[in-house]
């Protein structure tokens, strides 16, 4: 069979549309502003992390066969699964979904009704969250259906406005280190999390089209990426330069949503902000039906059915309601501790998976993982309390890592470790034979 080019290209735009979610807009214009000058080396950082490792990973779950729960499992498969049930949680109720509740209102709610408190509209966004979870409609397909082609016309429109009508001088960066900073905000977009889940709905579009072959898959699989990846970086480029142009228009202490309106404001006026809000608050709406849904039905197979749908999401719902009132930056400031301590452990698992076929060991896999966690909880501890690192020298060795101006410091310690573990297996199995 050979691959059809319309094929790779419906499922291309497909991933594309899945992970270009609402949430992800906020960042790479923030990126542009406080990187200033140097916004395309912060820029390069947020595409290594994202769209980069997350097309990696979804092609590297096809390649292990496409499962929920895929990474983790040569480790062990209680472990596969507590990678996935640990990742769904996160984007799911615990931050990505309270971040659409809470960037739809910062973003459309306040601008267009700045009396109405974060109470209310959260309450009635989640409500919606709850019912549509509850009672799939053809509506959330249709609003998605056209809305991705929407903000891409308006994203377009802001992007030619920001290279016909240029700031006269972009700010200066206010960041060390701009393509490492870059990568670690695209933690924040938290895609490399779902890659897994991702990964199935690619595999089973494949095959529902007649791509039967494994080979075949990985190579249809391959150019299916290459398109989202495409793409996505196209879009995030675009927002970066664009906060990038306003930079030097802006104060040094703007937040992201507050640099996304500031941004779409100074470049296509009040109008032009509107209509993106009421863009971006739909999609938020989209995004939070179909992460919540995600989230139940991942723990509904786990469980075997013993758990129930319907109490599952209302759990999820009631919780991201909660979490939402803290406000979109806070959320971020509190998933930062946890995704980069939790980011090496995936970035190293998806790396693995291309050259699974070449490790016959589990103590590989064990010993990577725990090069990166390593690294991972460190740099997590040091962020959560800079005085660890003085009183703790030993937290902040990674800070002397290769690759640390780059965002990789956690690749040589899960190499390393990768290694040792190997060569310790396979003198255990020689000594075994011995005694």
């Amino acid at each position: 069979m050979k691959i059809k080019t319309s094929d790779i290209l419906i499922i291309g735009f497909a991933l594309f549309a899945i992970f270009f979610g609402a949430g992800n807009l906020i960042f790479p214009p923030y990126l542009g502003y406080i990187s200033g000058e140097e916004w395309y080396k912060a820029a390069f950082g947020f595409l290594t992390s994202d769209p980069f490792f997350p097309i990696l990973g979804v092609l590297g779950a096809i390649q292990l066969g496409g499962a929920a729960d895929v990474y983790g499992q040569r480790i062990h498969p209680r472990f596969g699964q507590l990678i996935a049930g640990v990742s769904i949680i996160l984007i799911g109720p615990l931050f990505s979904v309270p971040r659409t509740g809470a960037t739809t209102h910062e973003i459309f709610v306040q601008a267009v009704f700045p009396a109405v408190p974060a109470f209310i509209s959260s309450l009635i966004f989640f409500s919606l969250t709850a019912y549509l979870s509850l009672n799939p409609s053809k509506i959330v397909h249709t609003i998605g259906k056209y809305l991705t082609p929407l903000i891409l016309l308006i994203l377009a429109l802001l992007v030619s406005m920001a290279i016909l009508h240029p700031a006269k001088v972009m700010g200066t960066s206010h960041i060390d280190h701009a393509i490492s900073y870059g990568f670690k905000e695209g933690y924040q977009t938290m895609d490399a999390l779902g890659t897994s889940l991702l990964a199935s709905i690619v595999m089973n579009e494949l095959r529902n089209r007649g791509y039967r072959d494994k080979k075949l898959q990985m190579k249809a699989g391959a150019l299916v990426g290459l398109v989202a990846l495409v793409l996505l970086a196209l879009v995030y480029l675009s927002l970066a330069y664009a906060g990038a142009s306003v930079s030097g228009l802006l104060g040094q202490q703007a937040d992201r949503t507050s640099v996304f309106s500031a941004t779409v404001s100074a470049l296509l006026g009040q109008s032009g902000n509107l209509i993106m809000g009421i863009c971006v608050a739909l999609a938020c709406l989209t995004t939070a039906i179909g992460l919540t849904s995600a989230f139940s039905n991942f723990f509904v197979s786990l469980s075997g059915g013993k758990l129930s749908y319907k109490r599952l999401t209302l759990l999820a719902v009631s919780i991201e309601f909660v979490i939402s009132l803290i406000g979109t930056e806070r959320i971020i400031t509190i998933a930062a501790f946890v995704l980069t301590a939790i980011y090496p452990i995936v970035m190293t698992l998806i790396l693995m998976a291309f050259i699974d076929r070449y490790l016959p060991y589990r103590s590989t896999y064990i010993g990577a993982v725990i090069g990166a966690a390593y690294v991972g909880l460190t740099e997590a501890l040091i962020s959560a309390d800079q005085s660890l690192a003085i009183r703790f020298p030993s937290l902040a060795l990674s800070k002397t890592f290769p690759l640390n101006n780059y965002g990789l410091e956690w690749l040589c310690p899960a190499i390393l470790l990768g290694l040792l573990f190997t060569l310790l297996h396979m003198c255990y199995q020689k000594l075994k034979k011995v005694y």
